[in-house]
């Protein structure tokens, strides 16, 4: 009997610890236009390669804020600010994507192995390839920095701290950390790099770090209009891309990406990124653009971008845009 009892506590202490991947139906439908008044496929140094509208009857999808693109840009791993992992596999028809397949959402777990109990703290807007295949994420409100061995244990991993420089934690309530990723390559090797959303500096950039657990630098990034940032995807040559989202009262919504190279990057500078792409609605199709991650595919560099529709179906809308990028 109570060999019995302790196999049901193991299963149920398992069940109650691990997170179980549920499968999701999402709809695709294909945008045939960026450009939404011309035929116009090219856009600076970017060429439009295509993007889907999706939408899922499950009420956990939507709020995704982060973006990881790989294996020729078909397996997709995004993170939702309610404190959930998305994965799926993405479909092309030629050189266009043309959906989601294999579709799953799970938690994203704490450091006990549970799911965030209250979406402040399971405010996940920022993910990345981290060191030795593990995944970083980065969480606002309740701002935290934490590597996932996803490769090692799926989504069963649990959250391991990482120690960002504490200045991360002292923005506006909801705007403390927007961006990470992690230089793989180049002068900043072994370094992590992340950037706030409205924690700027006394000229009214926004302000960003860099660092590896010994040291850290900071810096600040130039604000582009009524921009905030909300991404960064780090290039082959470590350039960092940015993505600029702007939501005023005033205007409509708009988008931007800018660049930068790392060599910019010192101690107590501003760095003054160059715009590659500006964008607003009713003229392109954009909504509320969140994530930004890169891949190749076809020997082609792809731009990845994707909206956050704060799950107001019906009002907002989750877009994957993708784009060819030739620097």
């Amino acid at each position: 009997m109570r060999g019995l009892l302790l196999a049901l506590g193991l299963i149920i202490g398992h069940a109650a610890s691990s997170a179980s991947a549920e499968p999701l139906t999402i709809t695709s439908s294909s945008l045939s236009r960026f450009a939404l008044l011309t035929n116009a496929t090219s856009f600076g140094p970017f060429k439009w390669r295509g993007g889907i509208e999706l939408a899922s009857g499950n009420k956990k999808f939507g709020g995704l804020s982060g973006l990881i693109m790989s294996d020729e840009c078909t397996a997709l791993r995004a993170v939702s600010d309610a404190g959930r992992w998305l994965t799926a596999k993405v479909t092309y028809s030629g050189d266009a994507p043309t959906g989601l397949s294999k579709a799953s959402i799970v938690p994203i777990l704490d450091d006990k192995g549970k799911p965030p109990p209250s979406k402040r703290w399971g405010d996940a807007e920022a993910v990345a390839e981290g060191p030795n295949g593990k995944t970083i994420v980065g969480f606002e409100t309740r701002t935290r920095v934490g590597a996932y061995d996803l490769a090692g244990k799926g989504m069963t991993a649990r959250f391991q701290k990482l120690n960002p420089p504490k200045d991360i934690v002292r923005g506006r309530m909801n705007g403390e950390l927007e961006s990470l990723g992690y230089f793989k390559s180049g002068p900043l090797k072994g370094n992590y790099i992340a950037v706030a959303e409205t924690n700027l500096d006394a000229q009214g950039n926004t302000k960003a770090w860099v660092w590896n657990g010994r040291r850290s630098i900071a810096f600040s990034i130039r604000q582009l209009e009524t921009y905030n940032i909300t991404d960064i995807a780090l290039l082959p040559n470590d350039d960092i891309l940015v993505l600029q989202r702007s939501y005023s009262a005033s205007t409509f919504p708009g988008m931007a990406i800018s660049r930068f190279p790392a060599s910019a990057i010192r101690q107590g500078k501003t760095v003054q990124p160059d715009t590659l792409l500006e964008a607003r609605m009713p003229f392109y199709a954009i909504d509320n653009m969140e994530g930004i991650a890169v891949c190749e595919r076809g020997g082609e560099l792809r731009v990845n971008i994707l909206s956050d529709n704060n799950f107001n179906t019906g009002r907002q809308r989750t877009l994957l845009l993708q784009f060819a990028y030739t620097p």
